[in-house]
């Protein structure tokens, strides 16, 4: 059972952590950028 409900965890938890990562990565260069 558990197997079966792993990826109808993990796609959504990957599809709004991923979004997160990326931001959380590129925030500091998008400011530093805005600052120039």
């Amino acid at each position: 059972m558990s197997a079966s409900f792993l990826p109808s965890i993990f796609v959504p938890f990957i599809g709004l952590v991923a979004p997160i990562i990326f931001v959380i990565t590129f925030f500091p260069y998008i400011q530093k950028e805005e600052i120039k």
